[in-house]
C-alpha cells in the first residue's frame, strides 16, 4: 500500500470537529458530567500556583489559550485528552472543580502576573478568600463576567473514529511532558476504564507487596510500583510463545493492559486474590530481601530491587499457585526461601540476567527459570 493509499485509509478512520465555547459554557457541561476531567490525571499533570496564575492572565488579556483536545464517548461525553490542567485551573480559579473524593478542590490566591501585576492575591469572589486571613482581592462582576466569556477552543476526536485513535492522540500530545512510560500507561488505563485503573492501584498499595518491592519514593511518584504489578499480571498471564520474539517491555506492557481491560474472560477476584496470596508468602518468608541478590558463598542477600528476580519469583510463584496454596502454613516459607535462593543459582538464569539484556532475551527465560524452579510436581 503506498502512501496515498495509507493516507486515505487512516483519515477515514478518525473523525474531528472543531468547537469553540465560553468557559462558563465548559464549566456547565463539566458540572452536568458532560465534560469529563478525570481525578487522576489531575494528579499525575498538576501545575503551580504560578503556572495556574499565568494562565489566568492569559484569559484577562485575550493572550489565545491552545485548544483542548477531548475524546467523544458513545455516550456523548467529552473525555479530556490534552488540555486538563488548562480546565482544571479555570475550574479551580472559579471554585467548581472537585477532587476525586467529591470536595471542592480549594484555590489558592493568584500571584503576580508578567503583565498584570494587581492580580497578586486575586480571588474569583468573596467566598473563596484563604481562612486563614492572608490578604485576597475579590474579582468585581464585571470581571467575572468577562472571564465567564472568555472562549475556548474545543478539537473533538469522535465516537466512530477508530477507538486506537484518543489513545494515540494521547502519547502524541503528552510527549513532551515529564511522564514515566506508567504515568503515561496510568492515562490511558483511566481513558479505558476507570475501574481498572483503580483496582490495579489497589493492588499496588498493598502493603505486602509495598514491602517486599522496597522501591524508592522518587519511583512510587514514578508509578513504578503500579509498573510492576502490571508485569507480573502480564507475564503471568502469557503464553511462553505469546513472549518470544518481545522487542519493547512498554509496548508489550501496554498491549497486555488493553488486553486485560477489554477482555470478559480476565478474573480480576481470582487475579487479585492470587496476587495478594503471593506477595503475602514472600513477604512472611523473605521480606524486602524478596528480590535482592542472593550470594550463597556468603548465604545472604544484598543490594537492590532486581527486577529479573521479580520476573522470575512472581511468574514461577504464580504459574505453580494452586500447588503452594495447598502447602501448611509452617512449611510455605522455608520452602519458599529455598527455591528464591535456587533461582539465583540457575544457570539459565544467570546468563540472562545482568546490564544490557534486552527484553527478548531475558522475560522468556524468566518466565521458564520461575515455572521450572517453583514446581512443586514430581
Amino acid at each position: 500500500m503506498g502512501l496515498q493509499e495509507e493516507i486515505v485509509k487512516r483519515s477515514r478512520e478518525i473523525h474531528t470537529d472543531r468547537y469553540s465555547m465560553a468557559i462558563n459554557e465548559a464549566l456547565s457541561m463539566y458540572e452536568n458530567a458532560d465534560l469529563e476531567i478525570h481525578p487522576e490525571f489531575q494528579r499525575i499533570f498538576r501545575w503551580g500556583i504560578q503556572q495556574q496564575s499565568r494562565l489566568i492572565e492569559s484569559v484577562f488579556l485575550g493572550i489565545p489559550i491552545p485548544p483542548i483536545f477531548v475524546a467523544a464517548r458513545k455516550d456523548g461525553v467529552w473525555d479530556v485528552v490534552d488540555g486538563v490542567q488548562r480546565l482544571s485551573t479555570l475550574f479551580r480559579f472559579m471554585g467548581a472543580l472537585r477532587k476525586d473524593d467529591g470536595d471542592l478542590d480549594a484555590p489558592e490566591p493568584l500571584t503576580s502576573g508578567d503583565y498584570l501585576k494587581s492580580l497578586e492575591g486575586v480571588v474569583w469572589n468573596e467566598s473563596l478568600t484563604p481562612s486563614d486571613g492572608e490578604n485576597s482581592t475579590a474579582l468585581s462582576e464585571a470581571q467575572q463576567r468577562f472571564f465567564k466569556r472568555a472562549r475556548l477552543d474545543f478539537q473533538i476526536v469522535e465516537h466512530t473514529s477508530d477507538e486506537q485513535a484518543k489513545f494515540d492522540l494521547f502519547q502524541r500530545l503528552n510527549s513532551g511532558a515529564h511522564l514515566s512510560e506508567q504515568e503515561a500507561r496510568n492515562c490511558l488505563a483511566v481513558m479505558l476504564d476507570p475501574t481498572f485503573f483503580r483496582w490495579l492501584q489497589q493492588l499496588a498499595q498493598g502493603p505486602e507487596f509495598a514491602q517486599t518491592v522496597s522501591i524508592s519514593e522518587r519511583q512510587e511518584e514514578e508509578a513504578y510500583g503500579v509498573e510492576l504489578a502490571l508485569r507480573y499480571l502480564s507475564i503471568v498471564t502469557a503464553q511462553r510463545s505469546g513472549l518470544s520474539g518481545l522487542a519493547d517491555v512498554g509496548e508489550f506492557l501496554t498491549s497486555r493492559m488493553r488486553s486485560f481491560i477489554d477482555s470478559s474472560d480476565f478474573d480480576r477476584d481470582f487475579e487479585q486474590k492470587r496476587f495478594v496470596d503471593i506477595f503475602s508468602w514472600l513477604n512472611e518468608a523473605l521480606g524486602e530481601s524478596s528480590f535482592k541478590r542472593y550470594d550463597a558463598v556468603k548465604s545472604k542477600y544484598s543490594g537492590r530491587f532486581t527486577v529479573s528476580a521479580f520476573e522470575a519469583v512472581t511468574t514461577g510463584l504464580g504459574l505453580n499457585y494452586e500447588q503452594w496454596k495447598q502447602l501448611d502454613d509452617g512449611v510455605r516459607p522455608k520452602l519458599l526461601r529455598q527455591r528464591v535462593q535456587a533461582v539465583w543459582k540457575d544457570e539459565t538464569f544467570q546468563n540472562r540476567t545482568g546490564a544490557g539484556k534486552s527484553a527478548d532475551l531475558r522475560i522468556p527465560y524468566m518466565f521458564e527459570v520461575g515455572q521450572k524452579v517453583f514446581s512443586l510436581g514430581d
